[in-house]
């Protein structure tokens, strides 16, 4: 009986380890609204990116990648709404650079100006604040339009859209990238980033001493740690 037990639960390990594992991938969407709502995502299944703490789930149909994101965190929100989230795509499914949108971020001539009012002035939600302070998406890297910032509407086939989901307070973005301007392959796999942009430095000392473990001097500088995020290698999902 022993025996048996023990091996129910070795069954049930490798059971749960095993879909713990199970690697993302896109589904099949016929009709996605990019508004900050993600009821017409239904059942999609999300995966979680722990270092960051934030679920996505991605999904295509024939003209459009989607990405949807929700940040439980508040102080993540915030790196979220005023660094902005990063979307970058590798057609050599390699982790390296590649087409990447940037959204949200506020306009920075507006935050300027809502940082210089007096402490009474200044808005008391600054994640609110930060979104409303958002005009423009920003791209780099696709071959055809120019680094920079675009138009909310624009003709490029580029959406965003993020705001706080009133029912659990979560930050909730959403994106549909065009699969023309990101010239994807629907029969070859590709790299997806996704990532809240944040930076940290971090301030060291070293000590030198010499053979004869005399003090010498010291070294100090400064480690700028770039947050890298979560990475996949993906296939688009075809019509059902």
């Amino acid at each position: 009986m022993n025996i048996r037990f023990i091996y129910i639960l070795f069954l049930g390990f490798i059971s749960l380890n095993t879909f713990a594992q199970e690697a993302p991938k896109t589904v099949w969407a016929d009709s996605i609204h990019v508004d900050g709502d993600l009821t017409d995502w239904g059942s999609q299944t999300y995966y979680t990116f722990k270092d960051q703490d934030f679920s996505y789930a991605i999904a295509n149909n024939a003209d459009y990648l989607y990405i949807a994101i929700r940040v439980f965190n508040k102080a993540q929100q915030l790196k979220a709404i005023y660094n902005g989230i990063s979307v970058t795509t590798n057609l050599e499914a390699k982790e390296k650079d590649g087409p990447t949108v940037i959204f949200p971020m506020p306009d920075v001539a507006a935050l300027r100006a809502m940082n210089s009012r007096e402490e009474y002035e200044r808005p008391e939600n600054n994640r609110e604040a930060g979104l409303n302070l958002t005009r423009a998406i920003s791209v780099h890297g696709f071959p055809t339009i120019v680094d920079g910032k675009i138009s909310l509407e624009n003709n490029y086939g580029i959406k965003a859209s993020a705001k706080i989901d009133s029912t659990d307070d979560t930050l909730i973005y959403e994106a549909a990238i065009s699969l023309k301007q990101l010239n994807i392959n629907k029969d070859k796999p590709f790299a997806l980033n996704l990532r809240i942009n944040d930076r940290s430095s971090v301030r060291f000392t070293n000590r030198s001493t010499d053979l004869y473990g005399q003090y010498t001097g010291a070294r100090s500088g400064v480690v700028t740690k770039v947050e890298p995020g979560v990475w996949n290698i993906l296939k688009l999902s075809k019509s059902n």
